[in-house]
Order: structure tokens, then sequence, then C-alpha cells
């Protein structure tokens, strides 16, 4: 996810949002790289933060809009305004992350 997102943050693009799902295969680590991703993030980018999940839900954060499942999330996508809009969305496969787009 690392390598994902210091890719996107190098384009050349306006209005950057980002839509991050549990990292499921981390087993002991989890813990540790969801805040290491929240952290760089957050670090990184100013606005349009979206973690979504569990492991994302318990990390500490200072900007980020933090949903414990898709179905929290789902009001809030409905009220984004994301014409013009480059989207990250990464996950893994399990948090299912691109019925987002049917949704904006």
């Amino acid at each position: 996810m690392l390598a994902a997102l210091k890719n996107f943050k190098q384009l050349d693009a306006k209005n950057k949002y980002l839509f991050l799902g549990d990292m499921f295969e981390l087993g002991n680590e989890a813990e540790t790289e969801h805040q290491a991703i929240t952290d760089f993030v957050e670090d990184n980018f100013e606005e349009g933060i979206y973690l979504i999940g569990e492991n994302f839900f318990r990390t500490k954060t200072k900007s980020s809009h933090k949903f414990s499942s898709f179905e929290n999330l789902k009001p809030k996508l409905k009220t984004l305004q994301l014409k013009n809009t480059t989207l990250l969305i990464k996950g893994s496969r399990g948090m299912a992350l691109e019925r987002i787009l049917d949704l904006i």
C-alpha cells in the first residue's frame, strides 16, 4: 500500500482523495502497519483522507475521516462532491472497496 501511496503523491493532479481499506494479511503487525500508513497519509496529503475498516478505525489520527465499516462510510459518500477529483481506492480484496464507485 505504501508504494501505491507514494506513486499517488507524485501525480500532478488537484483534488486528490484517498479511500483506504484495512489490510487483512498483516497478522500481528496489523496495528503497527495501519498506524504507519495513517501517519504517512496525514503527513503527505492535506485532505480527502478516508480510512475504512476496524484496523484503520483504531488508529490515532489528526485529520482523517475514519469509518469502522463500509456501511458506516456510505452516508458520507453520498455527500461528497468528487467532480474533477483523482481517487486512490486501495485495500484488501475482502474490503470490496470498488463499491465506492457505485455510490459517488
